[in-house]
């Protein structure tokens, strides 16, 4: 029987305490919850212990999440706490993870609470495991220092400096190259003296003492983490591992002590957990990012009178370049586009969305080549500052005359698969927005027949399977016998294998003339 969940929730909104309960329960989880609002309520409750997660909302009338998170930390380092707050800006959050939060979810995406839960429970344990793991080790380390059978050799070799002390601490043998090393002695100078002279704070010493060295019997070795004092008078944080001295009879003959300076590792952990702290950082941005991004494009498919239409975009990254898009001008007249802006990444995204806002400004009122015209003089000036282009493929669609007036701005990948399988090239072409050649771009025109079928298309679909050398004649070829727009935007799709990673963004358009 799995043992229940019992969760600390700060939150003055019971409301907003019910739905956190519902979105818990929708994932599996069996949990008692205490809801408090107050900091007296949450004093006490901590003092009666027992919990197995905190939640808190981040701010309160009276009490704020972060002074919460404080008192936890305080009484309970271990104990996982998860903000569940309505607004939480980034610099918030941030702070929140550094001053131990396990993590943050939104109230608007609780979606995300069952999985954080789920998380910081699971690392939770893990860092118990971790602390058992260390003991083990530490028990290890200890055996192996008793039992080796070369100790003249191996206590010289070692770099962590080695003290062999009687019951009084006068230390009696040292290891000369570590005590060197780490802090600047040469043996005759501490033979013979107090271990006191290692240790920055005299109450260390002392305290030490009272934990291990002062004890008359046996006592389980410590590691504990202290100042020391170089021989100059330098600081410096290190390990000591303390333990007794025994015989092969097991009697006790003295102390030992093992230092080591853990200011390089300290510094090395501080890093790493500043690196890994810009590294989520940057992650969370860039789901945000690619959930904007997928927002940018058309939530549903155009309803144009006799036309079937679906189109897919796969970035190769969590956000690319590649876009799709459609406008309905009139009932009749619809604008459809595709672009791909060159590279991938944030870097492609950014130009997507900008590149996208500014056709969106001026395809509405003019036709394709004049819109193309107007969104170049726009876009000039940002793609010659990033020293990017975008090829582009921008058509209008008349349903009552079945014409399509388009311009391809260095595309190239489009063409019309006739009802008979002949496969049609679309001209003119001109140059990608971005390169400066000085021409009027011209537009082309087709008309649909019934059957006919328009498929427009970015080079990653060819990237993505190279061995299958595919040319316009070949990909029409494997869309013989497709019924449906979407049915042929899954066929090209699935030609890709989706290779992982994935080499170029992947976007398909089609449109289909029913003849209905």
């Amino acid at each position: 029987m799995t043992q229940r969940l019992r969760i600390l929730h700060l939150e003055d909104d019971p409301m907003d305490a019910e739905l956190v309960l519902m979105a818990l329960s929708a994932e599996g989880l069996d949990c008692e919850v205490q809801v408090v609002s107050r900091r007296d309520e949450f004093d006490k409750a901590l003092e009666r212990g027992g919990m197995d997660l905190i939640l808190a909302d981040f701010a309160l009338p009276a009490f704020d999440g972060m002074s919460a998170l404080a008192m936890v930390r305080a009484k309970l380092p271990d104990l996982p706490f998860v903000f569940v707050s309505g607004k939480l800006g980034e610099e918030a959050a941030i702070e929140s993870l550094k001053n131990g939060a396990t993590d943050y979810v939104l109230k608007s995406r609780l979606s995300r609470l069952g999985p954080a839960v789920q998380r910081a429970l699971t690392e939770a344990k893990e860092r118990v495991k971790q602390r058992q793991t260390e003991k083990a080790l530490e028990v290890a380390y200890a055996e192996i220092e008793k039992r080796a059978e070369d100790y003249r050799n191996l206590f010289n070799s070692i770099r962590d400096v080695i003290v062999v002390a009687d019951h009084n601490r006068t230390i009696l043998h040292v290891n000369q190259p570590a005590l060197m090393d780490n802090f600047g002695y040469k043996s005759p100078e501490v033979v013979g003296r107090s271990s006191i002279l290692l240790y920055a704070n005299e109450d260390d010493f002392h305290n030490t003492g009272k934990e291990v060295f002062d004890v008359e019997g046996p006592v389980d070795g410590k590691l504990i983490e202290l100042n020391f004092r170089r021989k100059g008078g330098e600081v410096f944080i290190g390990e000591l591992y303390a333990m007794k001295r025994l015989d092969r009879h097991g009697v006790v003959t003295g102390n030992i002590s093992i230092f080591r300076d853990i200011s390089q590792r300290k510094k090395a952990e501080a890093d790493l957990r500043e690196s890994e702290l810009r590294r989520y950082q940057l992650q969370l941005e860039l789901v945000y990012a690619a959930e904007i991004q997928a927002k940018l494009l058309p939530r549903s498919y155009p309803e144009i009178p006799g036309f079937d239409v679906s189109a897919r975009c796969l970035p190769a990254k969590q956000v690319g370049g590649d876009f799709y898009d459609w406008q309905q001008v009139t009932p009749t007249m619809f604008n459809l586009t595709l672009g791909d802006v060159m590279g991938k990444g944030m870097a492609a995204a950014m130009l997507m969305a900008t590149v996208r806002a500014a056709l969106h400004a001026v395809t509405l009122y003019n036709a394709p080549a004049q819109a193309v015209h107007l969104a170049e003089q726009a876009l000039n000036e940002d793609l010659e500052n990033s020293e990017s282009f975008v090829t582009l493929f921008h058509a209008q669609l008349d349903s009552v005359t079945r014409t399509l007036s388009f311009v391809d701005c260095g595309h190239g990948y489009v063409f019309v698969r006739r009802a008979n399988g002949a496969v049609e090239t679309l001209s003119p072409r001109g140059l990608p927005l971005g390169v400066q050649g000085g021409e009027i771009y011209q537009e082309g025109r087709i008309q649909f027949e019934k059957g006919d079928v328009l498929l427009l298309y970015s080079d990653g679909l060819i990237d993505a399977n190279p061995q299958l050398e595919l040319t316009n004649e070949i990909i029409a070829e494997q869309i013989t016998g497709e019924e449906s727009a979407l049915d042929t935007v899954d066929r090209l799709i699935a030609l890709t294998r989706q290779p992982d990673p994935q080499p170029d963004d992947i976007t398909v358009l089609v449109v289909r003339f029913t003849g209905q």
